[in-house]
């Protein structure tokens, strides 16, 4: 089984990707560590218990409270000023501010996530996967604090950024552009990276059909991930329409399928990968140096720019069926 730990910002596809990683058979989760994203700690936090518990895995993996703000990004007015220390920046009913899941009665860790994360990978025999899929605060804090665990950590699976696609802004996707010195940190950091943005996850899409599916066939996973992709489509069908209506994207589950299967994703190319942190109209964009106009840059990541749409769904419906 392959050892990961999945760090998040709990709310509808974190939910499914964190239940993927818990439930499958191919991957040891370690631990989940919560970050400040799409809304505050605290509720980032509460709701990634949520699903712990609601699995019964609630003494088999550890949740940890990580970062409550950006590295920087909050700290010049105007820049940041949507991102709260606590409460939701979801004003197009994405997510919620909690999972519909019943309220967590069990507690995080004591240790805070970024030195869970040091200790751990620094007593390890570098065979952990890193599947960060909210802003990468946490990550890059630890490696500011001990940069040897770069050397510690296997690989990195990153949902985020975007190529062709972004969302928050005209050139920026959510998870870089909330903290885009710490996305900076880590794609500098020479580890191996993987990015799974945008263009990718916009490919694996699920269906209402697969909901009903999940539904009937997935016992207690499958019926709370069949509710996350209806409470998902209903706010994309309103904020960013699919090209089929009827469906949506997981963003943070295809980047634990990646792992699992690195088969889901497709048109993989090795490239040059930076942040753009200046502040202006293209600040936390992604900038992918696909076409190799950087003649002076090395490779850093390697990103992928598609996906397999129906290895995605079979991989979902496999995973979350077979704990029916």
């Amino acid at each position: 089984m392959q050892k990961v730990i999945l760090d998040v910002d709990t709310g509808t596809d974190d939910a499914v990707a964190i239940m993927l990683a818990a439930l499958s058979k191919d991957l040891d989760l370690l631990g989940v560590c919560s970050v400040n994203g799409n809304r505050g700690i605290e509720f980032t936090t509460e709701n990634t218990l949520r699903v712990v518990e609601y699995l019964g895995l609630a003494d088999k993996i550890p949740v940890y409270k990580g970062c409550s703000l950006p590295l920087v990004s909050t700290l010049t007015p105007g820049r940041r000023d949507g991102i709260p220390a606590t409460g939701s920046m979801d004003k197009n009913n994405i997510h919620g501010d909690y999972v519909e899941l019943p309220p967590a009665t069990i507690k995080p860790q004591e240790e805070h996530a970024v030195f869970w994360l040091i200790d751990t990978l620094m007593k390890s025999e570098g065979d952990i996967i890193l599947i960060p899929v909210g802003p990468l605060t946490n990550i890059a804090m630890a490696l500011r604090i001990e940069p040897r665990i770069a050397d510690k950590i296997q690989s990195i699976m990153i949902m985020g950024g975007g190529y062709r696609e972004v969302n928050i802004t005209p050139s920026a996707e959510f998870n870089f552009w909330v903290d885009p010195e710490a996305a900076k940190i880590v794609i500098d950091s020479g580890c191996d990276i993987t990015i799974v943005p945008l263009d990718a996850t916009h490919k694996a899409v699920l269906s209402l059909d697969d909901a009903d599916e999940l539904e009937k066939d997935g016992g207690a996973a499958g019926k709370a991930t069949a509710s996350f992709i209806r409470h998902r489509q209903a706010g994309y069908k309103i904020w960013q329409p699919m090209e089929d209506i009827n469906t949506v994207p997981i963003h943070d589950a295809l980047a634990v399928c990646a792992v699992i299967d690195p088969d889901v994703l497709q048109d993989l190319t090795s490239t040059y990968v930076d942040i753009d942190i200046a502040g202006g109209a293209s600040d936390g964009m992604s900038i992918c140096d696909i076409d190799k106009r950087y003649k002076d840059k090395e490779e850093n990541v390697k990103v992928a720019l598609s996906a397999d749409k129906d290895l995605f769904s079979k991989m979902v419906k496999e995973i979350m069926c077979g704990q029916a």
